[in-house]
């Protein structure tokens, strides 16, 4: 379930307000910042409120946070919690980091590229240790719970995802022959897949699914290497006893295996390239000398 992020918030963005005693400049400006957030206009607030956190390095910066964070600048917001965590208030810092995991999972659920799942999954992963935090700190704090769980689901989802990229990206490079790059793909979604059951979920029914597949994948990439490199050893021996032509069509035989298998080893494309021209030269020889004869063995 992708969490709502301003469901979320009501929790634990209150505003902390400071009372004046005298009208310096950093206790206007906290004012006048808490009225702009109020009436929710937070490029304002925003403008207000960066004046106040040097002298009010905790509350100042959570304030700022909110801002950032309505204003939507979450990896701004992120830091600013971070700086308001410095506080001796146990309350506030269970606040904070509330509102981090809270910025921290906003960040995550924008991260909508394919490219991007390694960060999102990361920030979710810290998402979690800052809502662990909070209830360390307020063990009966239920939305801490709620979003600890979510952030974990969401979590998992995201390195699901990221695992079976990797197998659709295999999946699409092995009808293209680019089989090199299809096998590690495939190892990259074994790994990703052995990473959730071993460090997530270890009874994740998908991730239990894609392995065979994956195995059996690879086990054919390999196999294919080895028939191709076989076929080349048994041509060469058939040359060896002067068996021109079945080496010629041991040699020239167009399977896919063998298509994966020149990707995946050129040096091997490049022997048989080498041993089918030396091949052709000597038939050609054969024939020009013998042209009646039949040199099928």
């Amino acid at each position: 379930m992708i969490i709502d992020k301003h469901n979320l918030i009501l929790f634990a963005f209150g505003i902390f307000s400071l009372s004046a005693v005298a009208e310096d400049t950093p206790r206007s400006s906290m004012r006048k910042g808490l009225k702009a957030y109020k009436g929710g206009d937070y490029t304002n607030a925003i403008q207000h409120l960066e004046k106040t956190a040097l002298e009010f390095p905790d509350i100042g910066n959570f304030n700022l946070g909110n801002a950032q964070y309505r204003a939507g600048d979450f990896e701004t917001a992120e830091h600013s919690f971070n700086e308001a965590l410095r506080t001796t208030d146990l309350e506030l810092q269970a606040k904070a980091y509330f509102n981090r995991g809270n910025a921290l999972l906003a960040r995550t659920t924008a991260l909508t590229q394919t490219e991007e799942i390694s960060l999102a999954i990361e920030l979710a992963f810290q998402a979690m240790d800052m809502y662990e935090k909070a209830i360390l700190l307020q063990p009966a704090d239920l939305e801490a719970k709620q979003n600890f769980e979510r952030a974990g689901n969401l979590r998992l989802q995201l390195e699901y995802n990221l695992g079976r990229w990797y197998f659709d990206q295999a999946e699409e490079l092995l009808p293209q022959f680019k089989a090199k790059d299809a096998r590690k793909n495939y190892q990259l979604a074994k790994k990703q897949f052995e990473h959730i059951l071993a460090n997530v979920d270890a009874a994740h029914p998908e991730s239990q699914q894609y392995l065979p597949k994956i195995a059996e994948r690879l086990e054919m990439l390999a196999l294919a290497v080895e028939a191709a490199e076989i076929d080349l050893q048994t041509a060469l021996q058939y040359i060896s006893d002067f068996q021109y032509m079945l080496a010629a069509q041991r040699l020239t035989t167009e399977t896919d295996e063998r298509k994966y298998a020149f990707d995946i080893k050129p040096d091997l494309k490049k022997q048989y390239e080498e041993t089918i021209q030396k091949n052709q030269e000597i038939l050609k020889i054969i024939e020009d000398l013998f042209p009646t004869t039949n040199m099928a063995q």
